[in-house]
């Protein structure tokens, strides 16, 4: 039986694909399992040619395909990669090693390498110092893609078991996951990089009003679930802030005079909202000037 199952959803990635399995070879003891999420391009057969093995399923979206993969696993660890994203041999490694060495820990992650739309890439900057159910309904983002971790299987299926529901949205189901599995147990965080992180290439990319609504209800939900205190966004700070992504997302492409048009209408939308992301700014630059 494998160590580790990395389980890549994956829809007409035949471009990409490839890369994604390659990066999983020097993993020992490693199965490496496509679910091909009704494909029209050629990513079976490039996959399979890859050596790894391919679930085939009508087209029901990524998280959908997750599950069809950890339902056909076995293995004591998984690591859950997207189709254009790579993983880091040392950095899996490192986190098979703190879950070995602590068997209440649930889930291990290290740093995430972003890779720009240009092919420029650089260390992302650490959010979290402790990943806690209280930390992420508070902070209100993960800590993570969800391949900078690695995930005890027996703690998915404790997580599935959870007097709390699961919700239903179509975005942040990433988010949710990692709050329900530190419900369940241990959050272990390291400083190897694990994944090289294609950035504004996502989904929440392409709609990111619905995707921040669908992260605030995950958010107020377990806030509930659990007795968290925590404030949501208004929905001017949502507007704001999904004009923000998209700010980001268009200078990242080139788009240099669409993101300035973004960032004023971000601005304009939540005042409150700029005024602490300025302060937050600040306060880190007072930091790096000690």
């Amino acid at each position: 039986m494998s160590n580790i199952t990395v389980i890549i959803p994956a829809f007409n990635a035949e471009a990409t694909i490839l890369r994604a399995i390659k990066s999983c070879h020097d993993l020992a003891n490693c199965r490496v399992l496509v679910v091909d999420d009704g494909s029209t391009d050629s990513t079976t057969s490039v996959a399979r040619n890859s050596g790894a093995e391919v679930i085939q399923q009508p087209n029901a979206g990524a998280s959908v395909a997750r599950r069809t993969g950890i339902s056909a696993s076995n293995s004591e660890f998984i690591v859950l990669l997207d189709a254009d994203d790579e993983l880091i041999t040392a950095g899996v490694n490192r986190s098979i090693e703190l879950l070995k060495a602590n068997p209440s820990a649930c889930v291990a992650g290290g740093r995430v390498i972003g890779v720009l739309p240009n092919g420029r890439s650089r260390l992302l900057k650490r959010s979290y110092t402790e990943v806690t159910t209280q930390t992420l309904i508070t902070v209100g983002f993960g800590p993570w893609p969800p391949a900078a971790s690695v995930i005890r299987r027996s703690a998915l299926e404790a997580a599935e078991q959870l007097v709390t529901q699961a919700l239903s949205t179509r975005f942040a189901e990433d988010y949710e996951l990692v709050i329900r599995l530190s419900m369940v147990g241990q959050i272990e965080v390291h400083d190897e990089p694990s994944t090289l992180y294609r950035l504004f290439a996502g989904k929440s990319s392409h709609a990111p009003s619905q995707a921040l609504r669908d992260k605030e209800r995950i958010r107020g939900y377990y806030a509930e679930a659990t007795n968290t205190p925590v404030v949501l966004l208004s929905e001017s700070d949502v507007a704001s802030a999904a004009y923000n992504r998209a700010a980001k997302a268009a200078w990242a492409n080139g788009q240099h005079a669409r993101a300035l048009g973004w960032a004023v209408r971000s601005a304009g939308k939540s005042p409150r909202l700029l005024a602490a992301k300025l302060q937050d700014r600040f306060s880190r630059l007072s930091k790096m000037a000690r």
